[in-house]
């Protein structure tokens, strides 16, 4: 309890300083961040690999673009969002120059998931910074690697006070909720979602909860089963099968069994869709309940 008390008070006392305010303050932390992203690249894409044997391209394109194109809009458009914004004028106000001031919350605390492990702890960061907050980043234990690595290489580009990484498991993140934030941003399921909404109503603390949803796929009897299969089934490659936009079931009028083949044929047979697939089934199925309606037509990799 007392390191988390610590590591708050730490990231509270910076952001009371005043440091994180100015706008080239902000800028100069996404620069750094930029180049942490640019510099790591291949530990990090490594750390995922290793953590969801996501494939480079995969991994790429969700993982190392996402953030560079966030931090990309986020310098382009800070300025602007920043800004004092005019607001119209009444009769009390008219001869007064009105406008609304955005001012930054305080100390953010941002909870990621496993199955986007660092997409999904980089995004809020940098909204974090960019709004002028302290943050207290926690990634997903699951994702160990890439957890590990969070911590390791966050201090040595960003402000070591401002911006501190919890990593560890159910008790660490437990304790962590028992400290006061301004705000507390969580992605993953709703059985968690309330225990974060419940420790933030304890100290009025705003949240903003990402827990899913569902996303279903109606392939119709007319339809071109190839392409409607492989359209359906990219939604099953590695861990994306737990993303939130993507489908989750299917609702089929055609052949079951024509679907499955097609299926297992697109799935099995790219080597590293198979290997993650079987790593969902061995370690992940408690928490990969999309994949369980279309997986068992698929059978195993190895059948016939």
């Amino acid at each position: 309890m007392e390191k988390m008390q610590q590591i708050v008070g730490r990231a509270r006392a910076a952001f009371r300083s005043g440091r994180s305010r100015p706008l080239e303050f902000r800028i100069q932390q996404l620069k750094a961040l930029q180049r942490m992203v640019q510099e790591k690249e291949k530990e990090i894409l490594a750390a995922i690999k290793a953590d969801l044997n996501k494939c480079g391209y995969n991994a790429y394109s969700h993982e190392i673009l996402g953030v560079l194109g966030e931090l990309a809009l986020t310098m382009e458009k800070l300025p602007s969002w920043a800004a004092p914004q005019p607001v119209k004028k009444n009769l009390l106000t008219m001869r007064d120059e009105a406008y609304i001031n955005y001012e930054p919350l305080g100390v953010v605390l941002v909870i990621g998931a496993w199955n986007y492990p660092f997409v999904l702890v980089m995004q809020p960061l940098i909204g974090a910074i960019a709004a002028g907050n302290a943050v207290v980043v926690k990634p997903s234990e699951v994702s160990e690697n890439t957890a590990r690595l969070v911590a390791e290489l966050l201090p040595q580009y960003l402000d070591k006070d401002l911006y501190a990484v919890v990593t560890g498991g159910v008790p660490e993140t437990t304790e962590l909720l028992t400290q006061r934030f301004d705000h507390i941003l969580y992605t993953g399921n709703s059985a968690v979602g309330k225990i974060v909404m419940a420790a933030a109503a304890k100290h009025l603390t705003p949240v903003t909860l990402e827990l899913g949803g569902k996303s279903p796929c109606y392939i119709d009897k007319d339809c071109d089963l190839a392409v409607a299969c492989r359209s359906g089934c990219c939604s099953l490659d590695g861990p994306s099968a737990a993303g939130v936009g993507l489908g989750d079931w299917c609702h089929i009028q055609i052949l079951v069994g024509a679907f499955g083949a097609q299926a297992r044929q697109l799935l099995w047979g790219h080597s590293c869709t198979a290997l993650s697939l079987a790593r969902e089934r061995a370690g992940f199925s408690w928490e990969f309940p999309p994949g369980k309606v279309v997986l068992p037509l698929l059978g195993p990799p190895w059948s016939s």
